[in-house]
């Protein structure tokens, strides 16, 4: 029996539940566009005229332009 996706509710290869993955292939890749987007609106300069350095948690966000 394949496993069910867990956005879609349709089966997928049991090959990619023992890889860990708990959605098809689509439904994956859709969740990863969203967060490529979401990763690329989260970056900022370090310093004045420095290069752009992501920016993960609230306390780098603090600490950005100092």
């Amino acid at each position: 029996m394949n496993p069910i996706c867990s956005d879609c509710m349709t089966e997928y290869a049991q090959a990619r539940r023992l890889l860990g993955y708990r959605t098809c292939l689509d439904c994956g890749s859709t969740r990863a566009l969203r967060e490529i987007q979401r990763k690329a609106k989260c970056s900022a300069p370090a310093y004045n005229k420095g290069a752009y350095q992501y920016v993960g948690s609230v306390q780098t966000a603090k600490g950005i332009g100092r």
